[in-house]
């Protein structure tokens, strides 16, 4: 079964640079959303956003059709994260950028904003292997196949280590004063 972007990546195996940047106009918003949900840092997020794209049209040819484009650029995207996370020692708290919840009410605006903040500080005090997880699931809406084919887990392994993370997340938000 062929896809849109999978169309595309043919025709960059082809030659056309032009169905990259296609790509590229698709998925660069997201995929520096949620490399700076790791990072928490914009100028690092799009510096590796970047870096993945090159090395995602570097290698292009080692796509494997039968797996998601996005999921293939994602895991590119996370192994340069990580390697930015290692280096650097990135700890600071994700921004108010990374969850928005869009409603007309003043009242359900600051709720939400409230809430987001909640959840943004409770994912910064999660360790990586439990965030990411989250990420993908929750923000990123990837099954459990894409999750293990992203991380490189076995499905079983990901399927336990989300339930970890939820827990430790509830037990995050708990702590939190009201």
């Amino acid at each position: 079964m062929t896809t849109w972007d999978q169309d595309l990546v043919h025709q960059v195996q082809e030659g056309c640079p032009g169905a990259f940047a296609q790509l590229v106009r698709e998925y660069e918003p997201s995929l520096k959303r949620s490399v700076f949900q790791f990072l928490g840092d914009a100028d690092a997020a799009a510096d590796v956003t970047q870096d993945a794209f090159i090395a995602t049209y570097e290698n292009i040819h080692q796509f494997n059709p039968n797996h998601r484009f996005f999921s293939w650029l994602y895991r590119i995207a996370l192994n340069r994260a990580l390697n930015q996370i290692h280096r650097n020692r990135f700890t600071r708290p994700l921004a108010d950028q990374d969850i928005r919840c869009p409603d007309p009410a003043p009242d359900a605006q600051l709720e939400a904003q409230e809430s987001a903040a909640l959840v943004r500080l409770g994912l910064a005090a999660l360790a990586y292997k439990y965030r990411v997880l989250l990420i993908l699931r929750h923000f990123l809406e990837f099954s459990y196949a894409e999750m293990a084919m992203v991380t490189g887990l076995p499905v079983s392994t990901v399927r336990s280590r989300l339930h970890t993370a939820r827990v430790l997340l509830r037990h995050e938000l708990k702590k939190t004063p009201e």
